[in-house]
């Protein structure tokens, strides 16, 4: 997998990720090749994951970025490139084919995640709940993997989906009249709009 970042989009020095079949994803600056600026490793013991995708976002300042995985098992992670660690993780229930931001260049905004077994997720990345993390939709697809979702850069709430049918889908994202709203107990928790 392999993503890049810098120069003409996002701020910041120019960054390419790379993961692979080892289930590590290393994060390269190409003016000092020789070794990773920075890695997410399998910890001591743990088996490691085929890493399947990755997709930098959040690089809207020169001190700002993250590097989203998506791994074969399902789960996708997102690594604060900034403080070092895995800000989020979730399992998706089947292998993470790919990963978008909707623009690089801002603060997170949406993330779509495509899988196997003819789904993809999209996620409200603006407002994280301590309990249930990131608000989520799920959409079926194609009737067949969905390999990977393109954005529209001149209007980021259009995408297409590609299909392993050989079929691609364009989708519309239409926000709701309120992105967050408070839980019982005072937590933000993002809100959903709607696919079409």
């Amino acid at each position: 997998a392999l993503d890049g970042v810098g120069g003409l989009k996002g701020a910041g020095a120019p960054e390419i990720a790379t993961a692979g079949r080892d289930g590590r994803v290393l994060v390269w600056d190409p003016r000092q090749a020789e070794e990773p600026v920075a890695a997410m490793e399998p910890s001591e013991g743990e088996v490691a994951r085929d890493c399947w995708a990755v997709a930098f976002g959040d690089a809207h300042s020169a001190d700002a970025r993250c590097v989203a995985a998506g791994y074969d098992n399902g789960d996708v992670k997102l690594l604060d490139l900034r403080a070092g660690r895995v800000r989020w993780e979730t399992n998706v229930q089947n292998g993470v084919c790919g990963l978008q931001f909707d623009r690089l260049d801002i603060e997170m905004n949406k993330l779509v995640v495509s899988t196997l077994e003819s789904r993809f997720r999209v996620y409200d990345m603006r407002t994280h709940h301590p309990t249930l993390g990131y608000s989520m939709m799920s959409q079926e697809a194609h009737q067949s993997t969905v390999w990977g979702a393109s954005h529209l850069p001149q209007n980021r709430d259009v995408f297409m989906t590609q299909g392993g049918n050989g079929s691609l889908e364009l989708w519309k994202y239409a926000y709701p009249a309120q992105r967050k709203v408070k839980d019982k107990d005072g937590h933000e928790k993002g809100v959903l709009g709607e696919l079409t």
